[in-house]
């Protein structure tokens, strides 16, 4: 009857007398009948988790989003960056200044050759430009070697001081004016 009994109190415990004696895997914490064994989790169908999919396709659409506003930044930069404009023409000139006769010879030096009359010649309140000094049309090319004086006989119509400062500008029809030389005076 001693056996009768243990049968009984395994049965009010919840223990199953056809389990092994010594292996019980019933009083074992980590097992556990009511969820699914991992053989039962492996074979489950993929179409029980819709959101996955969901959750792919956002990723994806935040990154071509991404990337396209980027793109769209970089291209309106360039577009619109005010660093792109042009310094103006690349030339040289020199300048030989004549004391006795206040006069300043101004000469394109080296460079990209230019218009006449693009170019004008400024000492403060003064400004001439290249062909009315050269008594030249606006078409004309100005190119190195090419020489006009500053004086009081022509289109600048003053003598030129040695303590003069002397701006040589491009002033194209359309666009801002840049200054391409300068002469600080004789020091005289």
């Amino acid at each position: 009857m001693a056996g009768v009994g243990r049968r009984a109190r395994c049965e009010d415990e919840g223990h199953d007398r056809s389990d092994s004696p010594t292996h019980d895997r019933s009083d074992s914490p980590t097992h556990d009948r009511s969820g699914p064994s991992t053989h039962d989790r492996m074979k489950r169908p993929t179409h029980e988790h819709p959101d996955r999919g969901v959750s792919e396709f956002a990723g994806v659409a935040i990154l071509v989003a991404i990337t396209i506003l980027v793109t769209a930044s970089v291209g309106l930069f360039v577009l619109v960056d005010p660093g792109s404009e042009s310094a103006g023409p690349d030339a040289n000139f020199t300048f030989d200044y004549v004391d006795t006769s206040s006069v300043l010879i101004v000469s394109h030096d080296r460079g990209e050759s230019l218009t006449a009359g693009n170019l004008t010649l400024r000492s403060g309140d003064t400004r001439a430009g290249w062909a009315e000094i050269a008594n030249t049309e606006n078409s004309t090319v100005v190119e190195p070697g090419s020489t006009i004086q500053l004086s009081r006989r022509n289109a600048f119509g003053r003598p030129v001081s040695p303590r003069d400062k002397v701006f040589v500008l491009h002033t194209p029809p359309v666009g801002n004016e840049t200054v391409l030389d300068k002469w600080e005076g004789s020091g005289g």
